[in-house]
Parts: structure tokens; C-alpha cells; sequence
């Protein structure tokens, strides 16, 4: 075999080479469904130091994808890293602003933050432009968990008023609002009004003998909005 044909088996040699090469490189890199998996694996085990690096991949290879940014948010939350938490879930939010997980996991990072201003913002728009009872449920949970008991009160009121009796949801919130506050009278007034839906439901019925209430046929309410 001559030199020239020598020259040209080395070339086509390292070529080869270098194909494989970059073949072997792109196998080794992970799906990312595998790498979702393995963060959900740790997250929902409550290891999220371990969680955190398999979620950031997930972002780092794939940025600007609501899902990604929602999962690292609520990791760096759940570790403490409240202000990094809150930018991911910005983005979360502003890529799928319907999302209502992505909203909830924002309003929770400005909360961390000690954001009350944005925070309430954020829910006054939202009730604004959607205005159904689970936007003023959210607002009250909000409130209260602010301490702002009044702004709390008047948000689960709207709910009810807007529901205007369809749903146990809003007495059931107002009753939880009610026992946070100590309102033993109006937390047992809502627990019977929720009752009006299933009087058989064994865990209202619980909760009112919790409260020295003996609830029969003749105990429900029929619900209430603002009153």
C-alpha cells in the first residue's frame, strides 16, 4: 500500500473516530423525563438537597419551560432559598399564567420573601380578572396567613357570596377561618351550613361535636354569603 493510500485510511480513521466520539457524548447525556424523575424520586421523599441538582439540570438544558422553573422553584423553597425560589417561580408564572399551581407556588415565594406588597397585587389582578370563589378563597388563605384577619374575613365572604350557595367550599373556609380566630359561634354557624350539602358528611358532624354540637336532621343551615 502506497503512502497516498496510507495518508488517506488515517484520515478516514480519525474521522471515524471523532464520530463515534461525539455519538458516545450525546448518549450520555440523560433524558429529561429521566431526570424529572429522580428529582419527583427525592422531592416527594423529602431529601430535596438531593432533588435540587436533577431539577436545575432539567432548567439549565431546557430553560424558559414553565414546568422546569416551577419544580427548581418549589426545591429552593422547601431549602429555604427563598429570593432564588421566587425568580424561578416568576418565570413559572409569567409562561403559563392559567396555571393555578404556578400562581399558588408564586404567592408561597413571596410569602417567604416577606413580599406583601407584590403578593397582594398579584392576588387583587387575579381576582380581578378571573373573579370565580377560588380566587377570594385563595386571597382570604393569604390574608390570614399574613395575619390580616379582616382583609381574610372579607375575601371568604366575596367567595360565598359569589358561589351564593353552589358549593360547601366557601363555608368550609370560613368555618377553618373561624376556628383560627377563636369565633367558636360563627366557626359552628358555617360547619352547619356546610352541612346543608351532605348532612351525612362524618367529618362536619365530628367537628361539631368537637364543638359540643349535637348535629341532626333539623341542624343544617341553608348557606349564607355575607351575612
Amino acid at each position: 500500500m502506497n503512502r497516498a493510500n496510507v495518508s488517506r485510511l488515517a484520515v478516514a480513521g480519525s474521522g471515524l473516530a471523532m464520530l463515534l466520539g461525539m455519538g458516545l457524548a450525546g448518549c450520555s447525556q440523560r433524558p429529561l423525563s429521566s431526570l424529572r424523575a429522580d428529582g419527583n424520586y427525592y422531592y416527594y421523599r423529602g431529601d430535596y438537597s438531593s432533588a435540587l441538582p436533577y431539577y436545575q439540570e432539567v432548567v439549565d438544558r431546557k430553560g424558559g419551560n414553565a414546568e422546569g422553573h416551577y419544580e427548581l422553584g418549589r426545591t429552593l423553597l422547601a431549602l429555604g432559598r427563598a429570593s432564588e425560589a421566587r425568580e424561578q417561580m416568576v418565570l413559572a408564572n409569567s409562561l403559563e399564567p392559567e396555571n393555578m399551581e404556578y400562581f399558588d407556588g408564586l404567592a408561597d415565594a413571596f410569602v417567604a420573601t416577606g413580599d406583601e406588597d407584590q403578593l397582594f397585587q398579584a392576588l387583587e389582578h387575579q381576582a380581578r380578572d378571573r373573579g370565580g370563589v377560588a380566587d377570594y378563597l385563595r386571597m382570604g388563605r393569604y390574608a390570614l396567613k399574613l395575619g390580616h384577619p379582616d382583609e381574610a374575613e372579607r375575601a371568604l365572604l366575596g367567595a360565598a357570596e359569589i358561589d351564593d350557595g353552589k358549593t360547601p367550599a366557601p363555608q368550609l373556609a370560613l368555618a377553618d377561618f373561624y376556628h383560627a380566630i377563636g369565633d367558636k359561634d360563627n366557626e359552628v354557624r358555617r360547619l352547619r351550613m356546610a352541612l346543608w350539602f351532605d348532612p351525612a358528611d362524618t367529618e362536619i358532624q365530628t367537628r361539631l361535636r368537637e364543638l359540643g354540637q349535637i348535629p341532626g336532621p333539623t341542624f343544617v343551615l341553608e348557606p349564607s354569603g355575607r351575612d
